[in-house]
């Protein structure tokens, strides 16, 4: 039983891996042979690792059999946006590094600057509201890669918002509603952008 539940761990965290690093991009359809072979176990670690995906929304069934990567619907990607902010207001002000937090804002990519600044920021929150910034946070994770195509400089808009957050400026308020009003009406564009950037190169369905 052990030796299940590590392969299963195992399962999880390599599929989960590829999933977030777009490896396997949205839509994939994933087969449970494939992956056992991935990844290194049978089969029965690799379904109790879909299964946990799908209780994550990282996964979802497929039209015919199988779980696919998930995407989804634009309301949908509007209304995680929505909670996202939601959970960031509630450890607002943060006790967390002001000069570190602007230094992660402004030295790595987009994306990872914003998970690991909210990572930061969310730090002495309580376990539940970690977890489930952190769910937000995997989920969100292809639509912030493509942002920057739909909105423009989310770089700089985000380096803006995390400089008032450190400061604890009265911009703050006004910055948050700004970053998140633009993502939720922008949810479709974001959608199909995710999509497209996800076919293979000869264009055709996953």
């Amino acid at each position: 039983m052990a030796a299940d539940a590590s392969a299963a761990q195992r399962a999880y965290d390599e599929i989960k891996r590829l999933i977030l690093d777009g490896a396997l991009p949205v839509r994939s359809r994933l087969d449970l042979e494939d992956l056992a072979r991935r990844v290194g176990v049978s089969s029965m670690p690799v379904r109790l690792a879909l299964n946990l995906l799908n209780a994550e929304r990282l996964v979802r069934p497929g039209e015919h059999s199988g779980y696919e990567v998930a995407l989804w619907p634009a309301a949908e990607l509007a209304q995680l946006y929505e909670w996202r902010g939601a959970l960031l207001t509630l450890v607002l002000p943060s006790t967390a590094s002001a000069p570190e937090l602007q230094r992660l804002a402004r030295t790595q990519p987009y994306a990872q600057a914003v998970e690991n600044v909210m990572r930061m920021l969310e730090g002495g929150a309580n376990p539940n509201l970690r977890r489930s910034a952190l769910n937000a946070d995997e989920r969100l994770r292809a639509a912030r890669v493509a942002e920057a195509d739909i909105l423009g400089d989310v770089q700089g808009e985000f380096e803006a918002l995390v400089t008032a957050i450190a400061q604890r400026t009265k911009r703050v308020s006004t910055l948050m509603k700004s970053y998140q009003r633009r993502r939720i009406q922008g949810a479709e564009a974001i959608r199909e952008r995710i999509a497209l950037k996800a076919l293979p190169p000869n264009g055709a369905p996953r």
